[in-house]
């Protein structure tokens, strides 16, 4: 099954590893667990990401 969800830990390489899935009353998977990221790393690979696509600007 496709999944768009990559900061699910059910998430690999755009697929859902599970063999089923619960859906809520709008279709969302409601199985997800979603990955606690730290906030200075997630600010720094942001930063990094920013500086990628806009080498330019800062």
């Amino acid at each position: 099954m496709e999944c768009e969800n990559n900061l699910c830990i059910y998430c690999e390489k755009r697929r859902c590893i599970l063999d089923s899935i619960s859906l809520d009353a709008v279709g969302m998977c409601s199985d997800y667990v979603v990955i606690n990221i730290d906030s200075v790393i997630l600010e720094k690979a942001k930063a990094d990401l920013l500086q990628k696509l806009h080498p330019n600007e800062s």
